[in-house]
Protein backbone atom coordinates (compact mmCIF):
# COMPACT_ATOMS: atom_id res chain seq x y z
CA UNK A 1 0.00 0.00 0.00
CA UNK A 2 1.26 3.47 -0.90
CA UNK A 3 2.26 5.65 2.08
CA UNK A 4 2.55 9.43 2.06
CA UNK A 5 4.20 11.37 4.88
CA UNK A 6 2.87 14.87 5.58
CA UNK A 7 3.59 17.62 8.11
CA UNK A 8 1.10 20.24 9.21
CA UNK A 9 1.08 23.00 11.77
CA UNK A 10 -1.52 25.21 13.39
CA UNK A 11 -2.86 26.05 16.75
CA UNK A 12 -5.37 27.04 19.33
CA UNK A 13 -6.08 30.72 18.74
CA UNK A 14 -7.55 32.52 21.73
CA UNK A 15 -8.45 36.03 22.80
CA UNK A 16 -9.64 37.69 25.97
CA UNK A 17 -12.98 39.50 25.77
CA UNK A 18 -14.21 41.30 28.88
CA UNK A 19 -11.90 39.17 31.01
CA UNK A 20 -13.08 35.86 29.52
CA UNK A 21 -11.09 33.50 27.30
CA UNK A 22 -12.53 32.67 23.87
CA UNK A 23 -11.20 30.01 21.50
CA UNK A 24 -11.45 30.44 17.71
CA UNK A 25 -12.61 27.40 15.74
CA UNK A 26 -13.48 26.99 12.07
CA UNK A 27 -16.56 25.14 10.85
CA UNK A 28 -16.16 22.58 8.09
CA UNK A 29 -17.62 19.36 6.76
CA UNK A 30 -15.69 16.24 7.71
CA UNK A 31 -15.22 13.05 5.67
CA UNK A 32 -18.53 11.70 7.03
CA UNK A 33 -20.28 14.80 5.62
CA UNK A 34 -21.03 16.11 9.11
CA UNK A 35 -20.23 19.65 10.19
CA UNK A 36 -17.77 20.13 13.03
CA UNK A 37 -15.45 22.80 14.39
CA UNK A 38 -11.69 22.42 13.93
CA UNK A 39 -8.45 24.26 14.65
CA UNK A 40 -6.83 26.33 11.91
CA UNK A 41 -3.87 24.37 10.52
CA UNK A 42 -2.32 23.33 7.25
CA UNK A 43 0.57 21.84 5.32
CA UNK A 44 4.13 22.82 6.08
CA UNK A 45 6.15 24.14 3.13
CA UNK A 46 9.66 22.72 2.59
CA UNK A 47 11.59 25.68 3.99
CA UNK A 48 9.20 26.65 6.80
CA UNK A 49 9.50 26.03 10.50
CA UNK A 50 6.50 24.63 12.34
CA UNK A 51 5.97 28.01 14.02
CA UNK A 52 6.08 29.91 10.71
CA UNK A 53 3.62 27.44 9.18
CA UNK A 54 1.23 27.83 12.11
CA UNK A 55 1.18 31.62 11.75
CA UNK A 56 0.83 31.48 7.95
CA UNK A 57 -1.98 28.93 8.07
CA UNK A 58 -3.87 30.80 10.79
CA UNK A 59 -3.59 33.95 8.68
CA UNK A 60 -4.65 32.21 5.46
CA UNK A 61 -7.61 30.40 7.00
CA UNK A 62 -8.91 33.21 9.23
CA UNK A 63 -7.68 36.45 7.68
CA UNK A 64 -6.24 37.49 11.06
CA UNK A 65 -3.12 39.62 10.59
CA UNK A 66 0.13 37.85 11.48
CA UNK A 67 1.30 40.91 13.42
CA UNK A 68 -1.74 40.47 15.71
CA UNK A 69 -0.86 36.82 16.45
CA UNK A 70 1.44 36.06 19.37
CA UNK A 71 2.80 32.54 19.78
CA UNK A 72 2.68 31.84 23.51
CA UNK A 73 4.11 28.33 23.43
CA UNK A 74 4.52 25.09 21.54
CA UNK A 75 1.83 22.72 22.82
CA UNK A 76 2.25 19.35 21.20
CA UNK A 77 3.23 17.24 18.23
CA UNK A 78 0.60 14.67 17.38
CA UNK A 79 0.76 12.00 14.74
CA UNK A 80 -1.90 9.88 13.17
CA UNK A 81 -2.58 7.98 9.98
CA UNK A 82 -5.62 7.46 7.81
CA UNK A 83 -6.59 6.04 4.43
CA UNK A 84 -7.18 8.85 1.95
CA UNK A 85 -9.95 7.17 -0.04
CA UNK A 86 -10.60 10.46 -1.87
CA UNK A 87 -7.09 10.34 -3.43
CA UNK A 88 -5.98 8.20 -6.34
CA UNK A 89 -4.84 4.79 -5.12
CA UNK A 90 -6.26 5.44 -1.63
CA UNK A 91 -2.84 5.92 0.00
CA UNK A 92 -2.19 5.76 3.71
CA UNK A 93 -1.39 9.27 4.94
CA UNK A 94 0.94 9.40 7.92
CA UNK A 95 0.75 12.87 9.38
CA UNK A 96 2.67 14.84 12.00
CA UNK A 97 0.86 17.93 13.29
CA UNK A 98 2.62 20.62 15.34
CA UNK A 99 0.29 22.69 17.53
CA UNK A 100 0.96 26.05 19.14
CA UNK A 101 -0.95 28.19 21.61
CA UNK A 102 -1.52 31.54 19.86
CA UNK A 103 -2.98 34.70 21.40
CA UNK A 104 -4.92 37.05 19.13
CA UNK A 105 -4.18 40.65 20.11
CA UNK A 106 -6.20 42.33 17.35
CA UNK A 107 -9.77 43.59 17.20
CA UNK A 108 -10.90 42.57 13.70
CA UNK A 109 -13.15 39.56 13.24
CA UNK A 110 -11.87 36.65 11.16
CA UNK A 111 -12.71 36.70 7.47
CA UNK A 112 -13.49 33.23 6.18
CA UNK A 113 -13.58 32.98 2.41
CA UNK A 114 -16.55 30.91 1.36
CA UNK A 115 -14.87 27.99 -0.34
CA UNK A 116 -15.11 24.22 -0.26
CA UNK A 117 -13.35 23.92 3.10
CA UNK A 118 -14.93 26.25 5.65
CA UNK A 119 -18.44 27.47 6.30
CA UNK A 120 -17.51 30.02 8.93
CA UNK A 121 -15.98 30.56 12.35
CA UNK A 122 -17.00 30.94 15.95
CA UNK A 123 -15.37 32.21 19.12
CA UNK A 124 -16.23 29.70 21.89
CA UNK A 125 -16.08 30.39 25.60
CA UNK A 126 -14.40 27.66 27.65
CA UNK A 127 -17.85 26.65 28.92
CA UNK A 128 -19.30 26.43 25.38
CA UNK A 129 -16.47 24.14 24.28
CA UNK A 130 -17.82 21.45 26.61
CA UNK A 131 -20.89 20.92 24.41
CA UNK A 132 -19.47 21.94 21.01
CA UNK A 133 -19.15 19.50 18.12
CA UNK A 134 -15.36 19.24 18.22
CA UNK A 135 -12.77 16.49 18.40
CA UNK A 136 -12.00 15.40 21.99
CA UNK A 137 -8.31 16.27 21.68
CA UNK A 138 -9.18 19.99 21.42
CA UNK A 139 -10.72 19.79 24.91
CA UNK A 140 -7.53 18.20 26.18
CA UNK A 141 -5.25 20.82 24.63
CA UNK A 142 -7.33 23.66 26.07
CA UNK A 143 -7.50 22.09 29.54
CA UNK A 144 -3.76 21.37 29.57
CA UNK A 145 -2.82 24.90 28.46
CA UNK A 146 -5.46 27.13 30.07
CA UNK A 147 -2.99 28.40 32.68
CA UNK A 148 -0.97 30.01 29.84
CA UNK A 149 -3.96 31.92 28.45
Amino acid sequence: MNRIFEKSSGGIVYRKQKGKIEILLLEWENAKRAREFVLPKGHMENTETAKDTALREINEETGLAIEDLEVIKFMSKINYSFIASHREGSPVIEKDVYLFLVKYNGTADPVIEKDKRFYGFRWFSIEELKTANIKPDIHGFVKKNIQYM
